[in-house]
């Protein structure tokens, strides 16, 4: 029996366009492999965006404005305003 993959992407399907690669890397980039200063999150989410535009996916330019307006509330801030990931704070089991 094959193991069931797991889906890194939110709200959209990973198996399309290759997107579950580019979500990985990015959610590491946010959390426990990445953080760091909003110049570090810029850079993440500039290479999620660049990764979904080479795969040719329609989503690409709306998923790089989600994550502008939103990714700050996922992104482990290594300081200022907060130590962490402000989502753990409120959601222990995310």
């Amino acid at each position: 029996m094959a193991t069931k993959e797991r889906q890194y992407c939110l709200l959209m399907d990973g198996r399309k366009y290759n997107r579950n690669v580019a979500c990985k890397k990015h959610d590491n980039a946010y959390g426990i492999n990445g953080g760091g200063s909003e110049a570090d999150r810029r850079a993440a989410d500039l290479a999620f965006y660049r990764h979904m535009r080479g795969e040719r996916d329609p989503l690409a330019l709306l998923v790089l404005a989600a994550v502008t307006c939103f990714g700050w509330f996922f992104f482990n801030y290594h300081g200022t305003p907060w130590r962490g990931q402000l989502v753990r704070k409120l959601f222990r089991n995310y």
